[in-house]
Parts: structure tokens; C-alpha cells; sequence
């Protein structure tokens, strides 16, 4: 077998992303993912913290068959593949990958006040960049909350590029002055002479008004972000007639029983 040892600071959230216990449980991977990891990886000499047990486990090996974790245990070595790498841990912690829960990939580098400028090309590029550098950090899946991702998780689960599993929402879907409406103070609004702002126009964005426009964004996106029980509603319901998860951005109590009573409703 092919050995390594973690002598790298920067080696060691590899180790975080090989150990997969609740990813695997979560999503299957893509078909071309499954193909290009059907070797195995054989991670020894680690104690392991499982997120359930509040102390580390003894020294063990792991090991990981393509995208699965197949075998835990002393003697796991016993069952790898002789051709396959392995990895010495020299007893360093092994746990699951972190999930961020609510994060914008497109806007996690970017300062605000540049995204209403910037290049799309550019705005991929950091995100592309950002991802691997969630990834080194631990984090092994993404629910981002809004904005253009859909060609990075391609690119991520293609194998073109490292990151994170990403769970995209999409563009925002905002009413006027939503949680959505990222129009500067000179930009005039589209239905009042003026044209849809930079991040409408690039994607980030959708502001729409009134049940009908609102249907119609709904039909076009994967997430749905307003704190108007008027625009709340449609799209719950809307969402629930195509089969999807619903995201609704909201902050204050009284918008959010509005939330939970619409999504009741359906």
C-alpha cells in the first residue's frame, strides 16, 4: 500500500474529509463521484470522535471504500486493498465533516457594496476559491441560502474542482425593499422608468411584487425568501405543488408565525 503520514498542519482536514459517518446517510454522491473513487483509502492510528460519544475512542483504523465508510476497527487493515493508500494518522482526531447550515458561497468573499459591480467570472472565481478553503477547513456539505451556485456545485461534484457537497437554494425570490432588495440609492426601480439592478440582472436576486409575478419567480427558482404573509403563502404553496424544499428568510416573530402558517396551509 501506498503510506503517508500527517507530518502537515495542512494535511490534517483531509483526514476530516475522508470521515464521512453522517454525509453518507444524508446524500448519495454522483455517479461520476462513485466512479472516481472506487479506491479504497485505509486511515490508521486515529481516535476517533463520533459526535455522539463524549470521549475519544482508542486508536483505530478506518476504512473507506470509494465514498463509504465501510469498516471501523483495529483489524480493519486486514480487509484493505494492498494497492490502496494509506494514511498514518499518528493518533491525531478523526470526526465527521462539518455542515454549515447557512452560508452564501457567491457572497462569502465579496464584499456587498462590490457584488453591485463586480464581474460574474470574478464573483465565481472567489467562490471557487472560498469552497476549497471551507473544505481544508472541515466543512464537507453547504446549504447555501441564496445566490448563483448551481455551476460551482457542478464543478464540485464533477471532480473539476475541491469543495464542499453543496445544497443550493438559488436566486433570492424578494418583494421591493425585501430581504432580497439590494438596490442602491440611485438605482431606480424597474416598474417606476429605471432597469433591474446589477445583482437582479446577474442572478443573485429576483424582486417581484404581487401573487401573480411572485408564482411565476417561484416556478423559475429553487428558493423563496419574504416576510409578507401575501407572498409567503403562494409560494409555499407553490413550492409544495412541484415537490420542493421551501427557504424562507424570515426575522421577526410576528413574520415568522406568518411563515409557519403558511407552510401549515398547504
Amino acid at each position: 500500500m501506498n503510506e503517508r503520514r500527517l507530518a502537515q498542519p495542512r494535511l490534517v482536514p483531509a483526514v476530516l474529509l475522508a470521515c464521512l459517518f453522517s454525509l453518507t446517510a444524508l446524500h448519495t454522491a454522483p455517479a461520476i463521484a462513485e466512479e472516481q473513487g472506487a479506491g479504497q483509502i485505509l486511515i490508521k492510528n486515529v481516535r476517533i470522535f463520533d459526535g455522539t460519544e463524549a470521549k475519544l475512542s482508542a486508536a483505530t483504523d478506518v476504512l473507506i471504500v470509494g465514498n463509504k465508510i465501510e469498516q471501523i476497527s483495529e483489524t480493519a487493515a486486514g480487509s484493505a486493498d494492498p494497492n490502496g493508500n494509506v494514511i498514518d494518522g499518528a493518533r491525531r482526531i478523526l470526526m465527521p465533516g462539518l455542515i454549515e447550515s447557512h452560508a452564501h458561497l457567491t457572497w462569502a468573499a465579496v464584499p456587498m457594496a462590490d457584488l453591485q459591480h463586480s464581474l460574474p467570472g470574478y464573483e465565481q472565481v472567489v467562490a471557487t476559491a472560498q469552497a476549497e478553503k471551507m473544505l481544508m477547513r472541515g466543512v464537507t456539505s453547504v446549504r447555501d441560502m441564496g445566490g448563483p451556485v448551481f455551476g460551482l456545485k457542478r464543478a464540485i461534484d464533477e471532480g473539476i474542482v475541491p469543495g464542499p457537497r453543496i445544497y443550493p437554494s438559488g436566486t433570492f425570490v424578494s418583494q421591493t425593499s425585501g430581504h432580497g432588495g439590494f438596490r442602491q440609492q440611485n438605482d431606480q426601480h424597474a416598474q417606476f422608468g429605471g432597469q433591474r439592478f446589477a445583482m437582479e440582472r446577474k442572478g443573485h436576486t429576483r424582486i417581484v411584487d404581487g401573487v401573480p409575478l411572485v408564482l411565476a419567480a417561484v416556478r423559475l427558482s429553487t428558493t423563496s425568501r419574504s416576510g409578507k404573509a401575501s407572498s409567503v403563502r403562494p409560494k409555499c404553496q407553490e413550492n409544495g405543488k412541484l415537490r420542493r424544499i421551501i427557504l424562507i428568510g424570515l426575522r421577526r416573530p410576528g413574520r415568522v408565525n406568518r411563515g409557519f402558517r403558511a407552510t401549515v396551509a398547504l
